[in-house]
């Protein structure tokens, strides 16, 4: 069975941190074939969608690059394609997903979703299990809401890791700067979502195969800090998923395996659920150390039956 992994350059994935490389890994290990490209190295050569991978392999613990290899993804051998590229969803991401779309490979998460379903804004589609959350461009808007609200989160659409996310307060004199920069004045929505106090017990990533929970991970915040994600600062905790969590999974399910969306990362905030990710969703190597379970292996299995 062969794997080719669309990511970012492959020298700046975080050995013992990135999802990706424990899925590569994990594939090395049941004797697969793994493949690594870029968004740059998949193109459309008039008839085909052709990519162009660098076979990966294990030396003594650590993964490394060997040779070149042509794919067609329009014949026959066709390896599963793994699209693990992280956000931004820009329109180098979204012309990548589109001839993916052409491709007669399996490819994971579905193209034609990760297009269309934003990570920040898909959850809004289950708004009885979200905190209340609002999107808006325009300065007085967003003032508004933030003095009717008293405070809100604000966060950037299409970014990742925490990045560019404050918390708004009426009280903030800065708060016209803040919306001004986070907006470019006016250019682009962000997404203004209520504040939840149980942040400071932290947040939760709950990683999903096929809509059902395969592992999760507490991520606490520094202190004096509102986000907790590991790459703002956070530290990891081992935790269990509560009523509540579970029966979240089981409302989301049908419509992430209607959409194609088969590995799903979920963020969780006192029961509340705030995102839904879908693009390269990570965490898969802290829930390893924390639980001594092998998620990474499961999904690598999974991925046998799924081309059955």
């Amino acid at each position: 069975m062969q794997h080719l992994f669309i990511t970012d350059p492959f020298q700046i994935l975080v050995p013992g941190h990135d999802s990706t490389l424990a899925l590569m890994k994990s594939a090395l290990r049941h004797h697969h074939r793994v493949f690594q490209c870029e968004m740059s190295d998949i193109y459309w050569d008039g008839n085909h969608v052709i990519a162009q991978g660098t076979s990966i392999e294990n030396e003594k613990g650590i993964l490394v690059e060997k040779k070149q290899q042509e794919f067609n993804l329009n014949s026959s051998n066709l390896p599963v394609v793994w699209m693990r590229k992280d956000p931004p969803v820009d329109s180098a991401y979204t012309r990548t997903c589109q001839l993916l779309r052409l491709a007669t490979c399996p490819v994971l998460n579905n193209p034609n979703t990760l297009i269309t379903c934003d990570e920040k804004l898909f959850a809004l589609e289950f708004p009885q299990l979200t905190p209340k959350t609002y999107i808006a461009q325009h300065k007085k808007q967003i003032t508004k809401l933030v003095q009717q609200q008293n405070k809100l989160i604000a966060k950037p659409i299409g970014a990742k890791g925490g990045e560019g996310i404050f918390l708004l307060s009426a009280a903030d004199k800065n708060l016209s700067s803040l919306i001004e920069m986070m907006t470019q004045n006016g250019k682009n929505s962000i997404i203004l979502q209520e504040y939840l106090p149980q942040i400071k017990e932290g947040d939760k990533r709950i990683f999903l195969l096929d809509g059902e929970p395969l592992g999760a991970v507490l991520r606490l915040p520094q202190d004096h800090d509102h986000r907790a994600n590991m790459a703002a600062g956070g530290t990891i905790a081992k935790t269990g998923l509560t009523e509540k969590e579970q029966q979240i999974c089981a409302i989301i399910k049908p419509r992430l395996l209607e959409l194609g969306m088969h590995i799903v990362g979920i963020d969780t905030i006192g029961d509340k659920l705030t995102e839904i990710n879908v693009t390269s969703p990570t965490c898969l190597e802290e829930i390893a150390e924390l639980d001594g379970s092998s998620p990474a292996c499961e999904i690598i299995k999974w991925s046998e039956k799924f081309l059955q």
